[in-house]
């Protein structure tokens, strides 16, 4: 009897005890339910590099130097002697425009010429013969032979007689520049080159008649270019032209040659911007770029496609981290939230202290800055993260500069994206994944 009682007691306390590692199995397991999640993310030191700001645009090669030519009087061609493409020199033969018109005109000048010619002799002789006729009304005036009166009107006939000769002479050279004109045409039905370069364009035909440049724009008959000087000719965005300047080098990609990159340099920028989209939510504001293509490439035509990245400063041996890394949050919270963490460093309190006065301006009068947003990045700290105010510079396509707030080895969470921008927040719970070097994950030399 005490034999099963016993037994019955140790079967008891057998159940008791799996009920008790059951019921403390369950809270353990509902306590890591409620536990805190952590965010997956990725990390990297900050790092010294040479970053480079660049600014990207796209637009079309053209010569340097592009002469149109267009005829200056109205015509025929009769002679075409060029074709596209073809080299050409100074003072070579383009084109000839039917010259029977323009000759016809000169003959017909030196005619009149010449027939004025003869009206001036025709007075000077008149003019000659009055002169004589004072002359013996004079000597017999002398002997009172002729009353005054005559003597007055054969000196009117002089003065008539010189204004018509004088008149004459006139007209002659008023002829004589006609006849200068109508040879100037007649010299212009023959078109010669005003450069040495290539036919880049030929957009008239043998037989076609053309309008001179006298009658409205007249007609473009062809384009000289200089190909051994080319250019790229891009816009660029009003909010990017401003960190552009002459002599800014640049790296050219041209579409039809993909694998190669050409260099160049910016050579102009245009003063006057350029609208599309006016009174729209597309609106937008472009200046025109020139950059000159240093090593040309026998390959590139005027007209390729190509895109461009300017160079417009370049700063060496500073503080970087990835871009992603740094993302903006309410500069009311990060004072809030720094100010209550005791083991936030002395070096970010001050940066996040620097940062604020320059971004208010000095917070004059105690009004508030324009800018109420601080740039930030998240340091790892253990298995948490540490918000951290940074001052930042440039940037390239991949890092940008940290001016204040970091040191060289710290390492900040570079990703994900999703999680840098809206999941992480100061004294958050996180756990790295590990990740291969790629883009980014090693300083640039």
């Amino acid at each position: 009897m005490a034999a099963k009682t016993k037994k019955r007691r140790r079967r008891r306390w057998i159940i008791s005890g799996a009920i008790l590692l059951l019921v403390l199995g369950l809270g353990s397991w509902s306590a890591a339910k409620r536990g805190e999640p952590s965010i997956s993310v990725t990390a990297e030191e900050v790092a010294v590099r040479t970053l480079t700001s660049t600014v990207s645009a796209a637009g079309r090669i053209h010569p340097e130097v592009e002469v149109k030519i267009s005829s200056e009087i109205a015509g025929e061609i009769i002679e075409l002697p060029v074709v596209e493409g073809q080299r050409v020199e100074r003072g070579d033969l383009l084109a000839r425009i039917k010259p029977d018109t323009y000759e016809a005109q000169v003959r017909q000048r030196e005619a009149s010429i010449q027939a004025a010619q003869a009206t001036s002799l025709q007075r000077e002789a008149e003019l000659l013969q009055v002169r004589l006729d004072l002359k013996r009304l004079e000597e017999l005036r002398a002997t009172d032979l002729v009353p005054q009166s005559e003597l007055d009107q054969a000196r009117t006939r002089v003065e008539v007689a010189a204004a018509f000769h004088q008149s004459s002479l006139f007209d002659i050279q008023q002829r004589e520049t006609l006849l200068e004109e109508a040879r100037e045409n007649l010299a212009r039905t023959r078109i010669f080159s005003p450069m040495s370069g290539t036919i880049s364009q030929l957009t008239t035909e043998l037989g076609e008649r053309v309008v001179g440049t006298g009658q409205f724009a007249g007609t473009e008959m062809m384009r000289v270019a200089n190909l051994e000087n080319m250019e790229l000719r891009v816009q660029v965005n009003e909010n990017d032209v401003i960190n552009v300047k002459v002599g800014d080098r640049s790296i050219i990609v041209v579409d039809a040659l993909p694998d190669q990159e050409f260099l160049g340099t910016v050579k102009e920028i245009s003063n006057a911007g350029q609208t599309s989209g006016a009174r729209t939510q597309e609106e937008v504001t472009t200046f025109e770029v020139r950059i000159r293509i240093v090593d040309l490439d026998p390959r590139i035509r005027p007209g390729m496609s190509a895109t461009v990245e300017i160079e417009t400063q370049t700063v060496e041996n500073v503080l970087s981290v990835p871009i992603q890394s740094v993302t903006v949050r309410d500069r009311r919270e990060i004072d809030k939230t720094l100010s209550g963490d005791k083991s936030s460093t002395a070096t970010a309190s001050a940066a996040t202290s620097d940062a604020r006065t320059r971004n208010n301006g000095g917070n004059r009068g105690g009004r508030p800055g324009r800018d109420t947003l601080g740039r930030v990045v998240f340091v790892v700290d253990g298995d948490r993260v540490r918000i951290r105010e940074v001052e930042t510079g440039i940037s390239d396509s991949s890092h940008i500069e940290i001016k204040s707030g970091l040191a060289e080895g710290e390492r900040i969470v570079s990703g994900n994206y999703s999680a840098i921008s809206r999941l992480l927040e100061h004294d958050k719970l996180i756990s790295i994944e590990a990740v291969e070097d790629g883009p980014g994950g090693r300083p640039r030399s």
